[in-house]
Protein backbone atom coordinates (compact mmCIF):
# COMPACT_ATOMS: atom_id res chain seq x y z
CA UNK A 1 0.00 0.00 0.00
CA UNK A 2 1.13 3.39 -0.77
CA UNK A 3 0.19 6.53 0.54
CA UNK A 4 0.47 10.17 -0.56
CA UNK A 5 0.57 11.68 3.15
CA UNK A 6 0.98 10.94 6.53
CA UNK A 7 4.20 9.10 6.47
CA UNK A 8 5.98 10.24 9.50
CA UNK A 9 8.13 7.25 11.16
CA UNK A 10 7.82 6.77 14.94
CA UNK A 11 9.69 8.06 17.69
CA UNK A 12 11.46 5.83 21.00
CA UNK A 13 9.15 6.59 23.81
CA UNK A 14 8.53 9.72 25.21
CA UNK A 15 7.81 9.56 28.93
CA UNK A 16 5.99 12.54 30.60
CA UNK A 17 5.93 12.24 34.65
CA UNK A 18 2.93 10.22 35.96
CA UNK A 19 3.05 9.89 39.54
CA UNK A 20 -0.38 10.91 39.85
CA UNK A 21 -1.26 7.95 37.56
CA UNK A 22 -1.70 4.21 37.49
CA UNK A 23 -1.11 2.13 40.48
CA UNK A 24 -3.24 -0.67 38.44
CA UNK A 25 -2.22 -1.85 35.19
CA UNK A 26 -4.86 -0.33 33.18
CA UNK A 27 -5.60 2.61 34.77
CA UNK A 28 -4.81 5.71 37.19
CA UNK A 29 -5.83 6.30 40.54
CA UNK A 30 -8.03 8.79 41.43
CA UNK A 31 -6.51 11.95 43.36
CA UNK A 32 -7.27 15.39 44.10
CA UNK A 33 -7.40 18.35 41.67
CA UNK A 34 -4.27 19.77 43.60
CA UNK A 35 -2.34 16.97 42.68
CA UNK A 36 -3.34 16.56 39.00
CA UNK A 37 -2.56 20.06 38.85
CA UNK A 38 0.56 20.14 39.99
CA UNK A 39 2.05 16.91 38.08
CA UNK A 40 0.02 18.42 34.62
CA UNK A 41 2.38 21.03 34.93
CA UNK A 42 5.67 19.96 35.58
CA UNK A 43 4.43 17.53 32.40
CA UNK A 44 4.09 21.02 30.63
CA UNK A 45 7.26 22.14 31.94
CA UNK A 46 8.72 19.13 30.14
CA UNK A 47 6.92 19.33 27.24
CA UNK A 48 8.21 22.38 26.79
CA UNK A 49 12.19 22.19 27.57
CA UNK A 50 11.89 19.20 25.39
CA UNK A 51 10.54 21.13 22.15
CA UNK A 52 12.94 24.84 22.14
CA UNK A 53 12.91 26.20 19.02
CA UNK A 54 9.35 24.53 17.97
CA UNK A 55 5.97 26.70 18.17
CA UNK A 56 4.51 24.93 20.62
CA UNK A 57 7.47 26.10 23.13
CA UNK A 58 5.96 29.22 22.74
CA UNK A 59 2.35 28.00 23.24
CA UNK A 60 3.08 25.89 26.37
CA UNK A 61 5.04 29.01 28.18
CA UNK A 62 1.73 31.19 27.55
CA UNK A 63 -0.61 28.49 28.50
CA UNK A 64 1.70 28.20 32.12
CA UNK A 65 1.46 32.05 32.05
CA UNK A 66 -2.37 31.81 32.17
CA UNK A 67 -3.15 28.87 34.39
CA UNK A 68 -1.16 30.40 36.86
CA UNK A 69 -2.37 34.06 36.58
CA UNK A 70 -5.73 32.55 37.39
CA UNK A 71 -5.49 29.56 39.62
CA UNK A 72 -5.66 30.27 43.15
CA UNK A 73 -9.15 32.21 42.46
CA UNK A 74 -9.91 29.33 39.86
CA UNK A 75 -8.46 26.08 40.60
CA UNK A 76 -10.11 24.30 37.99
CA UNK A 77 -10.06 26.77 35.12
CA UNK A 78 -6.69 24.48 33.82
CA UNK A 79 -8.91 21.64 32.78
CA UNK A 80 -10.82 23.78 30.00
CA UNK A 81 -7.54 25.84 29.54
CA UNK A 82 -5.33 22.54 28.98
CA UNK A 83 -8.55 20.99 26.73
CA UNK A 84 -8.08 24.28 24.67
CA UNK A 85 -4.09 24.26 24.33
CA UNK A 86 -4.06 20.60 23.25
CA UNK A 87 -6.98 21.55 20.44
CA UNK A 88 -4.95 24.09 18.90
CA UNK A 89 -1.52 22.08 19.00
CA UNK A 90 -3.49 18.93 17.16
CA UNK A 91 -4.12 21.08 14.21
CA UNK A 92 -1.04 22.36 13.64
CA UNK A 93 0.31 18.46 14.27
CA UNK A 94 -2.25 16.20 13.15
CA UNK A 95 -2.78 12.63 13.35
CA UNK A 96 0.23 10.89 11.18
CA UNK A 97 1.11 7.56 9.99
CA UNK A 98 4.15 6.32 12.29
CA UNK A 99 5.69 2.59 13.17
CA UNK A 100 6.62 1.81 17.14
CA UNK A 101 9.02 -0.48 16.44
CA UNK A 102 11.70 2.29 14.44
CA UNK A 103 12.82 3.78 17.80
CA UNK A 104 13.70 6.92 15.94
CA UNK A 105 13.81 10.36 17.60
CA UNK A 106 11.41 11.87 15.05
CA UNK A 107 10.84 15.30 16.56
CA UNK A 108 7.44 15.36 15.37
CA UNK A 109 5.78 12.02 16.37
CA UNK A 110 7.43 12.57 19.89
CA UNK A 111 4.92 16.01 19.70
CA UNK A 112 2.24 13.78 19.03
CA UNK A 113 2.49 11.55 21.93
CA UNK A 114 3.33 14.43 24.31
CA UNK A 115 -0.11 15.90 23.48
CA UNK A 116 -1.86 13.10 23.90
CA UNK A 117 -0.10 11.86 27.20
CA UNK A 118 -1.31 15.33 28.12
CA UNK A 119 -4.87 14.52 27.61
CA UNK A 120 -5.06 12.05 30.03
CA UNK A 121 -4.97 15.22 32.48
CA UNK A 122 -8.31 17.18 31.90
CA UNK A 123 -9.78 13.50 31.56
CA UNK A 124 -9.13 12.57 34.84
CA UNK A 125 -13.06 12.95 36.00
CA UNK A 126 -13.93 11.66 39.54
CA UNK A 127 -17.43 11.49 40.98
CA UNK A 128 -19.32 12.52 43.90
CA UNK A 129 -20.33 8.44 44.77
CA UNK A 130 -19.09 7.15 47.91
CA UNK A 131 -17.37 4.16 45.75
CA UNK A 132 -15.06 6.57 44.26
CA UNK A 133 -11.59 5.94 45.37
CA UNK A 134 -10.98 9.23 47.16
CA UNK A 135 -13.26 11.71 48.44
CA UNK A 136 -13.13 14.88 45.88
CA UNK A 137 -12.70 18.41 46.70
CA UNK A 138 -15.88 20.57 46.76
CA UNK A 139 -16.72 21.19 42.87
CA UNK A 140 -14.10 18.93 41.53
CA UNK A 141 -16.49 16.61 39.82
CA UNK A 142 -18.85 19.54 38.88
CA UNK A 143 -15.95 21.18 37.11
CA UNK A 144 -14.42 18.33 35.53
CA UNK A 145 -17.69 17.15 33.83
CA UNK A 146 -18.67 20.94 32.21
CA UNK A 147 -14.75 21.44 30.85
CA UNK A 148 -15.24 17.60 29.22
CA UNK A 149 -18.52 18.53 28.21
CA UNK A 150 -17.99 21.73 26.74
CA UNK A 151 -14.32 20.00 25.04
CA UNK A 152 -16.74 17.19 23.33
CA UNK A 153 -19.78 19.90 22.04
CA UNK A 154 -16.92 21.45 20.38
CA UNK A 155 -15.42 18.51 18.83
CA UNK A 156 -19.36 17.31 17.83
CA UNK A 157 -19.74 20.44 15.82
CA UNK A 158 -16.44 19.56 13.93
CA UNK A 159 -17.59 15.72 13.55
CA UNK A 160 -20.63 17.55 11.55
CA UNK A 161 -18.28 19.74 9.58
CA UNK A 162 -16.55 16.05 8.25
CA UNK A 163 -19.54 14.63 7.11
CA UNK A 164 -20.44 17.82 5.47
CA UNK A 165 -17.79 17.34 3.71
CA UNK A 166 -16.90 16.16 -0.13
CA UNK A 167 -16.98 12.67 -0.08
CA UNK A 168 -13.96 11.20 -0.18
CA UNK A 169 -12.04 10.15 -4.18
CA UNK A 170 -11.63 6.80 -5.37
CA UNK A 171 -9.03 4.84 -3.09
CA UNK A 172 -9.45 6.90 -0.47
CA UNK A 173 -11.25 6.60 3.10
CA UNK A 174 -11.62 9.01 5.71
CA UNK A 175 -12.01 8.20 9.39
CA UNK A 176 -13.13 10.06 12.32
CA UNK A 177 -12.59 8.64 15.85
CA UNK A 178 -16.14 9.89 17.69
CA UNK A 179 -15.52 8.95 21.36
CA UNK A 180 -14.57 5.50 23.14
CA UNK A 181 -14.94 2.66 21.15
CA UNK A 182 -16.63 4.93 18.31
CA UNK A 183 -15.47 5.75 14.20
CA UNK A 184 -17.12 6.49 11.41
CA UNK A 185 -15.31 5.21 8.18
CA UNK A 186 -16.29 7.21 4.93
CA UNK A 187 -15.02 6.18 0.99
CA UNK A 188 -16.70 7.89 -1.86
CA UNK A 189 -19.81 5.20 -2.15
CA UNK A 190 -20.66 4.77 1.72
CA UNK A 191 -20.62 5.92 5.20
CA UNK A 192 -20.10 3.75 8.30
CA UNK A 193 -20.93 3.95 12.13
CA UNK A 194 -19.14 1.55 14.82
CA UNK A 195 -19.46 1.06 18.29
CA UNK A 196 -21.26 4.48 17.89
CA UNK A 197 -22.45 5.87 21.34
CA UNK A 198 -23.86 9.15 20.93
CA UNK A 199 -26.09 9.68 23.89
CA UNK A 200 -26.61 12.12 26.95
CA UNK A 201 -23.61 12.85 28.84
CA UNK A 202 -21.31 12.51 25.80
CA UNK A 203 -22.77 14.32 22.65
CA UNK A 204 -25.81 14.85 24.01
CA UNK A 205 -28.09 13.54 21.26
CA UNK A 206 -28.17 16.92 19.53
CA UNK A 207 -28.04 16.50 15.58
CA UNK A 208 -29.07 12.82 15.67
CA UNK A 209 -30.92 12.20 12.84
CA UNK A 210 -28.48 14.44 11.09
CA UNK A 211 -26.34 11.68 12.10
CA UNK A 212 -28.91 8.72 11.11
CA UNK A 213 -29.21 10.33 7.36
CA UNK A 214 -25.65 10.44 7.11
CA UNK A 215 -24.70 6.67 8.10
CA UNK A 216 -25.01 3.56 5.47
CA UNK A 217 -24.86 1.23 7.80
CA UNK A 218 -24.18 1.02 11.99
CA UNK A 219 -22.46 -1.76 13.48
CA UNK A 220 -22.24 -2.39 17.53
CA UNK A 221 -20.03 -4.64 19.02
CA UNK A 222 -21.32 -5.30 22.29
CA UNK A 223 -24.21 -4.43 25.01
CA UNK A 224 -22.42 -2.34 27.08
CA UNK A 225 -23.63 1.53 27.00
CA UNK A 226 -20.58 2.98 25.74
CA UNK A 227 -20.60 1.16 22.97
CA UNK A 228 -24.05 1.92 21.20
CA UNK A 229 -26.76 4.91 21.04
CA UNK A 230 -30.84 3.14 21.01
CA UNK A 231 -32.31 6.07 19.41
CA UNK A 232 -29.95 6.38 16.93
CA UNK A 233 -30.35 2.78 16.21
CA UNK A 234 -33.99 3.07 16.34
CA UNK A 235 -34.06 6.17 13.90
CA UNK A 236 -31.22 4.01 11.48
CA UNK A 237 -33.98 1.51 10.95
CA UNK A 238 -36.62 3.85 10.33
CA UNK A 239 -34.79 5.39 8.09
CA UNK A 240 -34.40 2.15 6.04
CA UNK A 241 -30.81 2.03 7.06
CA UNK A 242 -29.04 -1.12 8.44
CA UNK A 243 -28.09 -1.94 11.67
CA UNK A 244 -25.77 -4.95 12.58
CA UNK A 245 -25.51 -6.15 16.41
CA UNK A 246 -25.01 -8.90 18.73
CA UNK A 247 -28.23 -10.98 19.35
CA UNK A 248 -28.06 -9.90 23.15
CA UNK A 249 -29.31 -5.87 21.40
CA UNK A 250 -32.57 -7.70 20.40
CA UNK A 251 -35.03 -6.14 23.88
CA UNK A 252 -33.97 -2.99 22.92
CA UNK A 253 -35.10 -3.56 19.13
CA UNK A 254 -37.80 -5.62 19.47
CA UNK A 255 -40.51 -3.92 17.54
CA UNK A 256 -38.00 -4.51 14.72
CA UNK A 257 -36.63 -7.99 14.97
CA UNK A 258 -39.82 -9.59 13.69
CA UNK A 259 -40.44 -6.62 11.61
CA UNK A 260 -40.80 -7.97 8.00
CA UNK A 261 -38.74 -5.52 5.56
CA UNK A 262 -36.97 -4.61 8.58
CA UNK A 263 -32.72 -4.14 7.99
CA UNK A 264 -31.46 -5.48 11.42
CA UNK A 265 -29.23 -8.04 11.27
CA UNK A 266 -28.70 -9.94 14.73
CA UNK A 267 -25.87 -12.12 15.00
CA UNK A 268 -25.25 -15.02 17.30
CA UNK A 269 -22.30 -17.81 18.17
CA UNK A 270 -24.06 -19.58 14.85
CA UNK A 271 -24.55 -16.84 12.54
CA UNK A 272 -20.98 -16.07 11.52
CA UNK A 273 -21.23 -17.41 7.41
CA UNK A 274 -17.65 -18.72 5.46
CA UNK A 275 -18.34 -15.81 3.29
CA UNK A 276 -18.76 -12.02 3.85
CA UNK A 277 -22.62 -10.69 3.84
CA UNK A 278 -23.15 -8.08 1.14
CA UNK A 279 -24.57 -5.41 3.73
CA UNK A 280 -25.59 -2.98 1.45
CA UNK A 281 -24.40 -1.44 -1.61
CA UNK A 282 -20.41 -1.56 -1.97
CA UNK A 283 -20.20 -2.37 1.91
CA UNK A 284 -19.45 -6.22 3.04
CA UNK A 285 -19.70 -7.81 6.64
CA UNK A 286 -18.16 -10.78 8.00
CA UNK A 287 -18.46 -11.25 12.06
CA UNK A 288 -17.50 -13.94 14.82
CA UNK A 289 -18.95 -14.23 18.09
CA UNK A 290 -16.32 -13.65 21.02
CA UNK A 291 -16.61 -11.88 23.93
CA UNK A 292 -14.91 -12.13 27.55
CA UNK A 293 -16.99 -13.23 30.41
CA UNK A 294 -21.25 -13.31 29.63
CA UNK A 295 -20.99 -10.20 27.24
CA UNK A 296 -21.45 -11.45 23.52
CA UNK A 297 -19.02 -9.09 21.47
CA UNK A 298 -18.89 -9.55 17.30
CA UNK A 299 -15.48 -9.45 15.76
CA UNK A 300 -16.14 -7.35 12.38
CA UNK A 301 -14.51 -7.32 9.56
CA UNK A 302 -16.20 -5.11 7.25
CA UNK A 303 -15.52 -3.85 3.61
CA UNK A 304 -16.23 -0.92 1.96
CA UNK A 305 -14.61 0.31 -1.26
CA UNK A 306 -11.93 -2.42 -1.53
CA UNK A 307 -11.01 -0.84 1.88
CA UNK A 308 -10.99 -3.60 5.05
CA UNK A 309 -11.46 -2.57 8.38
CA UNK A 310 -11.46 -5.14 11.35
CA UNK A 311 -12.69 -3.86 14.56
CA UNK A 312 -12.91 -6.03 17.90
CA UNK A 313 -14.68 -3.50 20.80
CA UNK A 314 -13.00 -3.80 24.14
CA UNK A 315 -14.21 -7.09 25.22
CA UNK A 316 -12.89 -9.68 23.32
CA UNK A 317 -11.32 -13.23 23.95
CA UNK A 318 -7.72 -12.75 22.14
CA UNK A 319 -8.32 -16.22 21.19
CA UNK A 320 -10.89 -15.90 19.10
CA UNK A 321 -9.16 -13.28 16.97
CA UNK A 322 -7.59 -16.17 15.07
CA UNK A 323 -10.96 -15.62 13.19
CA UNK A 324 -9.00 -13.11 11.35
CA UNK A 325 -5.63 -15.79 10.08
CA UNK A 326 -8.89 -17.12 7.98
CA UNK A 327 -9.17 -14.24 5.66
CA UNK A 328 -7.65 -11.78 3.23
CA UNK A 329 -5.46 -9.21 5.67
CA UNK A 330 -7.11 -6.02 7.01
CA UNK A 331 -5.86 -2.59 6.27
CA UNK A 332 -7.25 -1.00 8.89
CA UNK A 333 -7.12 -3.08 12.29
CA UNK A 334 -8.86 -0.91 15.01
CA UNK A 335 -8.42 -1.93 18.99
CA UNK A 336 -8.56 -1.08 22.67
CA UNK A 337 -5.48 0.89 24.33
CA UNK A 338 -4.74 -2.22 26.46
CA UNK A 339 -3.05 -5.47 27.28
CA UNK A 340 -3.39 -7.85 24.42
CA UNK A 341 -2.57 -5.90 21.75
CA UNK A 342 0.26 -8.21 20.53
CA UNK A 343 -2.24 -11.04 20.44
CA UNK A 344 -4.53 -9.15 18.57
CA UNK A 345 -1.62 -7.49 16.24
CA UNK A 346 -0.11 -11.18 15.44
CA UNK A 347 -3.30 -12.87 14.39
CA UNK A 348 -4.16 -10.02 11.94
CA UNK A 349 -0.84 -9.79 10.53
CA UNK A 350 -0.85 -14.06 9.96
CA UNK A 351 -3.46 -13.28 7.52
CA UNK A 352 -3.00 -13.76 3.82
CA UNK A 353 -1.82 -10.78 2.25
CA UNK A 354 -2.59 -11.50 -1.80
CA UNK A 355 -2.36 -7.53 -2.23
CA UNK A 356 0.96 -7.02 -0.17
CA UNK A 357 -1.05 -4.17 1.82
CA UNK A 358 0.37 -3.00 5.05
CA UNK A 359 -1.65 -2.85 7.95
CA UNK A 360 -2.43 0.06 10.22
CA UNK A 361 -3.37 0.45 13.60
CA UNK A 362 -5.84 2.55 14.69
CA UNK A 363 -6.02 2.64 18.71
CA UNK A 364 -9.73 3.44 20.60
CA UNK A 365 -11.24 3.10 23.81
CA UNK A 366 -9.43 5.45 26.22
CA UNK A 367 -9.90 8.68 28.30
CA UNK A 368 -13.77 8.33 28.82
CA UNK A 369 -14.57 10.51 31.12
CA UNK A 370 -18.41 9.20 31.89
CA UNK A 371 -16.58 6.06 33.29
CA UNK A 372 -14.74 5.32 36.90
CA UNK A 373 -11.06 6.13 37.12
CA UNK A 374 -9.85 2.63 37.14
CA UNK A 375 -11.94 2.13 33.73
CA UNK A 376 -10.26 4.57 31.55
CA UNK A 377 -6.29 3.34 30.30
CA UNK A 378 -4.07 6.53 29.74
CA UNK A 379 -2.24 6.81 26.89
CA UNK A 380 1.45 6.53 28.70
CA UNK A 381 -0.46 2.77 29.01
CA UNK A 382 -0.51 2.20 25.45
CA UNK A 383 3.49 3.86 24.78
CA UNK A 384 5.44 1.79 27.13
CA UNK A 385 3.21 -1.52 27.84
CA UNK A 386 5.23 -4.42 26.31
CA UNK A 387 1.39 -5.85 25.73
CA UNK A 388 0.15 -2.84 23.24
CA UNK A 389 2.93 -0.38 21.83
CA UNK A 390 6.03 -0.81 24.17
CA UNK A 391 7.26 -4.29 23.18
CA UNK A 392 10.53 -2.65 20.89
CA UNK A 393 11.40 -6.52 19.35
CA UNK A 394 7.65 -6.98 17.71
CA UNK A 395 6.94 -6.16 14.54
CA UNK A 396 4.16 -4.06 14.81
CA UNK A 397 1.95 -2.74 11.78
CA UNK A 398 1.97 0.83 11.09
CA UNK A 399 -0.09 3.21 13.46
CA UNK A 400 -2.04 6.17 13.83
CA UNK A 401 -2.39 7.41 17.59
CA UNK A 402 -5.28 9.18 17.28
CA UNK A 403 -7.41 11.73 19.99
CA UNK A 404 -11.33 11.91 20.36
CA UNK A 405 -12.63 14.07 17.60
CA UNK A 406 -9.78 13.61 15.36
CA UNK A 407 -9.99 12.64 11.56
CA UNK A 408 -7.59 11.91 8.80
CA UNK A 409 -7.49 10.41 5.57
CA UNK A 410 -5.55 7.25 3.98
CA UNK A 411 -5.18 6.44 0.29
CA UNK A 412 -4.06 3.51 -1.78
Amino acid sequence: MKFKHLLLTAVASVLLGTEAFAASAYGYDAVSNEALYTSMMRNLRTLQTDLIGEPIYFMAQNLMLEIQAVHKEKPYAWVGQVHRFISLAENMYPASLGHPSVGTEDKYDRIRRQLLLLRDYPMHQVSDVKEEAISPEGGQAAAFHEANKQWLQHKRSEFFQFLSAPAPTDGSMQMFKLYSSGVVCRTKGACIGIDICYQDGTYDGERRDELAQALDVVYVTHAHGDHYDIPLLRRMLDLGKIVVAPSTMEKHLTSYSSLKGSKLFLWDENSAPADPMTTTGSVKTQAYMSGQGDEPCLLYLIELDGWRVAHIGDNSKHENEAFYENHNRADIVISPVFQGNVAFFTHTMAAPNPLNIDQIYVNIHENEWHHTVDHRVPFSFMYNNTGALGNSSFSYPLYIATDCGESFTLYK
